[in-house]
């Protein structure tokens, strides 16, 4: 399998565990469960912090990121 095609694959899995993290913090918000919102908050944190560090090894090694940064085409 190309590193490209790695790349589309980890992204498409990745993308679902962020949706679900964000609307895991989401529905603690609309609950009003403050540990739970705290919770869920870190995990998406953690969760985003482990991509920019795939990222930025992904860069280092190969010259170019893995995927466009959120926001960017």
């Amino acid at each position: 399998m190309s590193q490209e095609k790695m790349n589309e694959v980890f992204q498409r899995i990745v993308q679902g565990l962020q949706t679900n993290a964000e609307r895991d913090v989401r529905l603690a918000r609309a609950a009003g469960d403050a540990a739970a919102t705290a919770r869920d908050q870190a995990r998406l944190d953690t969760l985003n912090a482990a991509l920019e560090i795939y990222a930025a090894a992904h860069l280092m090694a190969h010259g170019a990121r893995p995927w466009p940064r959120p926001g960017q085409p």
